[in-house]
Parts: C-alpha cells; sequence; structure tokens
C-alpha cells in the first residue's frame, strides 16, 4: 500500500507540473514594475522660427530693388514653403491651352545645431518672362513668351538675428545680379 500511495503521489507532482504553462519568453513571475517614465522616450519638441528673406536687385554694384518675404518655420526638418507668382496661358495649339508658372518659389528646412545656430537647407527658383523689348531682333507677329528660370539649392549656417547671404545670382544677359538674404529670429 505504500508503494501505491507513492505512486499516486508522484504522479499528482508530475501532473500538476505538467499543467502548469511557462512563462512566454522576456517575463518573469515578478509583477510587472511601474514605468517612471525614464525608459520612454520623450515627446520630440520642436522650436518655431520667423525666417525673413530679403531679394536684392543690385545692377553695377547699387541696390536697385529689394523684395521682402516672411515664413515660419520649425526645427522638425520638414519644409516650409513660400509660392508667389502668375500662371500664364499659352496656346499650344488650336483651341488648347497650356499654363506656364512664373515667379518665386522658397521651400527651406531648419535644424537646430548644439552651438544655437541654425541649420538651413534651401531651395528657391525665380522665373520671369522676357520682355519683348529685349528680344533683339524678334520677327514679326506675337511671339511665343520666353521664361527665363534661375534654381538654386544651398546650405547656410544662420546665427539668431544676424543676416545671411545665402546666395548671389548673376543675370546672364545684363550686369544685374540678384542677392538673397536671410534672417532667423527664434519665436517663443
Amino acid at each position: 500500500m505504500k508503494i501505491f500511495t507513492r505512486a499516486i503521489l508522484i504522479l499528482a507532482l508530475a501532473a500538476s507540473s505538467f499543467g502548469q504553462q511557462e512563462p512566454a519568453k522576456g517575463t518573469s513571475e515578478q509583477p510587472p514594475k511601474k514605468d517612471s517614465g525614464e525608459n520612454r522616450d520623450p515627446t520630440p519638441t520642436y522650436n518655431f522660427f520667423k525666417l525673413s528673406f530679403v531679394l536684392y536687385e543690385v545692377d553695377d554694384g547699387k541696390r536697385t530693388n529689394q523684395r521682402d518675404y516672411m515664413m515660419i518655420g520649425k526645427t522638425d526638418n520638414q519644409a516650409s514653403s513660400l509660392r508667389i507668382g502668375t500662371r500664364v496661358p499659352v496656346y499650344t495649339e488650336e483651341k488648347k491651352v497650356t499654363y506656364l508658372d512664373a515667379g518665386l518659389t522658397l521651400r527651406c528646412s531648419i535644424r537646430e545645431q548644439a552651438d544655437k545656430k541654425l541649420q538651413l537647407q534651401c531651395e528657391n527658383e525665380i522665373s520671369s518672362f522676357v520682355r519683348p523689348e529685349q528680344l533683339a531682333g524678334s520677327g514679326t507677329g506675337v511671339p511665343a513668351p520666353i521664361l527665363r528660370t534661375t534654381r538654386t539649392s544651398s546650405w547656410a549656417l544662420l546665427t539668431l538675428g544676424k543676416p545671411t547671404l545665402f546666395a548671389t545670382i548673376d543675370d546672364i544677359n545684363s550686369a544685374k545680379r540678384m542677392q538673397i538674404e536671410v534672417t532667423a529670429m527664434k519665436l517663443d
């Protein structure tokens, strides 16, 4: 009888140990710890900056024209853009119209540096139509419009509150030059 009792006891213990499930990998028998917030990634915060652009036209070293533009950018390295332009209809075939865009496009992204400077990556496009008086020896009739376009893509390191010249573009048909300057101010 002792042997029979021992055998049943061994079978009962074996059955109870087989019936228990093992904890999933990476877990323990201990209760979960409360999260104090130390191990979580903090929600990123972004700073906002006012970017003031000044486009100067320079003729023979003298500033002859100035245009001012402003946009708000944030330091998430997502581009902010500004577009000012005109869509001009051009007739390609009888009763068929295609539109050409002329104007200014600024597309910029900013990132803060450790030394409290801003890294600016900016693409700009300036396009305009050639005026009829600029066309020498043009034929008779209404000529198709001629579009002149300048594109730049450049980087600059900005000091807050100080203007930075980041592009200079010479007009290939005259002594004129375009200069683009930007000033960044942090918004609170």
